[in-house]
This record gives structure tokens, sequence and C-alpha cells, in this order.
């Protein structure tokens, strides 16, 4: 059962007719509808946020934001058609190790920041090597190289 089926149902056993005119679908479609109207504006607001830091990584952002407000906007994201895709970098709370290359290898990524002015991205964490764990700090180029040699998430109830 998912949070909306939850919802309705207590609306229904709520319901003694001072609703109004409403049925409990219509009054969960139009508290979702404001609360995507809410997402849009913000989407909005930080879309022209960025575009007024300038430079060209400033611009990118600012564009795929603005792209992500359209789809919100026009219900183009909806509980139903979101799947799950890889994860283009590391991601906080989970654990990475290689697929058979002998190494001991694992990379436990604690937090993820970017940088202030380019705002390239940076795993910050624990690495396993050699029989010792030490604090790395992996960037992207780091997550391309390890991405070729095949790493893959070993998170305790994560994709492995």
């Amino acid at each position: 059962m998912s949070a909306r089926d939850d919802i309705l149902t207590g609306l229904r056993q709520a319901d003694d007719g001072t609703v109004g005119d409403l049925s409990p679908e219509q009054i969960l479609d139009a508290y979702r509808a404001e609360v995507l109207a809410e997402v849009t504006t913000w989407l909005v607001k930080k879309a022209r946020e960025f575009r007024a830091m300038g430079g060209e990584m400033r611009a990118a952002q600012a564009d795929a934001v603005a792209a992500m407000a359209s789809k919100v906007e026009r219900g183009a994201v909806r509980p139903d058609n979101l799947r799950m895709l890889p994860a283009d970098f590391f991601e906080p709370g989970r654990t990475y190790t290689h697929v058979d290359d002998g190494t001991d290898w694992k990379f436990r990524v604690d937090t993820v920041t970017t940088h202030p002015e380019d705002g390239e991205r940076t795993a910050l964490g624990w690495r396993h090597f050699r029989g010792q764990w030490e604090p790395i700090a992996y960037g992207e180029d780091d997550y391309e190289v390890h991405r070729y040699v095949g790493t893959v998430d070993v998170t305790e109830g994560g994709a492995a």
C-alpha cells in the first residue's frame, strides 16, 4: 500500500460530509498539484540564481534545473514513471568495491561536496586498501576510472 492509498483510506473514513463536493481522490490530487506548484516555483528560482552567478557551468546547471521545472509543471514527473537509473557519481552512505580485479579496494562514501567555483563533485570517505582504512577524496575523474574497472555498490541492502 502506498502513502497515497493510506491518505485516501483516512480521508474516506473521516468523510462525514464536511469536505464539500470534492471526493477524497480530488482532495488528494489538489494537494499534490499544490505541492508540485511549490516545487516548480522553487526550481525556477534556483535556475534564475544559477544563471545570475554567470559562467558556463552555472548556465548549464540553470538549464538543467529549468528543464526539471518544466517537466514537473507539465506533469511528466509521476510516481509510476520514475525509473531507477544508475548513479553518475559516488553516493553518500554507499560502499563500493572492484569486481574481480584481485585487490581488496573498498570505498565507503560519507559525503559528497562541490567545488565552490566550478561545481566539480568530490566524494569524501574512507578507502580500504592493502588491509588498512584511510581517509580519501575522489573527484569526478576518479569516478570514471573506477567505473571503468568495474566498481560496484556493495552496501548492505544496496545493489551489488
